[in-house]
């Protein structure tokens, strides 16, 4: 769910470390075009989903291992808050009626967390929503003025400022979303109890290996956290209007 070519064999290398511990597991880490059709695909081994359509598709089709604990500003273990970013600096309220940058309206951290930000639970987005299909394009419109404001997730935001700074130019932080878990790790349905177990275990000890140091660092990660379907579901109470 980051898939930055600058930190994709920084990636790569995480998951080395996790075959080494797990070699049941797939050798080598996909990038799938679409990655929610592989998120219900019958053949996912380990993917890594976003907590709106976990909560809201994919209750009983996948089984939550967790999530990684982010070192990122404001991030509170396996917890952050989005950033809403635009290229005046005033109070996120002010931004009601302008058009916002939404990556999907499947996203928690793009289009929930924006609307809970702007105008509260339950409500719509009452300006021009202009769909991006990444939270990179969602920076990118913002910049270039064809949208006023957009809700980008927290890992993003500091990958693209640390590696990308010119694509940030002009813009900055004004508010935050609210306080959520951070992207769910999954498996498939099937994965018995203590594959799951093992999941968990050999993550954490990947991310926390001497060895991966730097590349730690360079994915802004501190470690990997064991997280039950449940820890997820007041996200729900985030939800939009209906029609929004």
């Amino acid at each position: 769910m980051y898939p930055l070519a600058e930190v994709r064999d920084a990636w790569d290398h995480l998951w080395w470390q996790v075959h080494r511990r797990a070699p049941w597991l797939p050798d080598t880490l996909g990038w799938p075009d679409d990655p929610p059709s592989s998120w219900r695909s019958p053949d996912l081994v380990v993917g890594q989903t976003c907590a709106w359509p976990l909560m809201t598709e994919l209750v009983g089709r996948v089984r939550v291992v967790g999530s990684f604990a982010h070192d990122v500003p404001d991030a509170v273990g396996p917890t952050y808050r989005s950033v809403l970013v635009a290229r005046r600096a005033a109070p996120p309220a002010s931004f009601a009626g302008g058009t916002a940058a939404v990556n999907d309206r499947g996203s928690l951290s793009g289009w929930v967390s924006l609307i809970h930000a702007v105008h509260g639970p339950r409500a719509r987005w009452e300006g021009e929503v202009r769909l991006t299909g990444a939270h990179v394009d969602s920076i990118r419109a913002v910049r270039d003025g064809d949208a006023d404001i957009a809700s980008i997730d927290a890992v993003t935001w500091w990958l693209v400022s640390t590696l990308r700074p010119s694509a940030v130019a002009g813009l900055a932080p004004v508010g935050q979303g609210p306080r959520v878990p951070c992207l769910p790790v999954v498996v498939g349905a099937a994965v018995p109890d203590d594959a799951l177990a093992e999941l968990r275990v050999v993550l954490d000890d990947a991310v926390r290996d001497e060895g991966f140091r730097d590349d730690r660092r360079r994915l802004a990660l501190r470690g990997f956290v064991g997280i039950e379907l449940d820890q997820y579901r007041p996200v729900l109470e985030l939800s939009p209007a209906p029609d929004a």
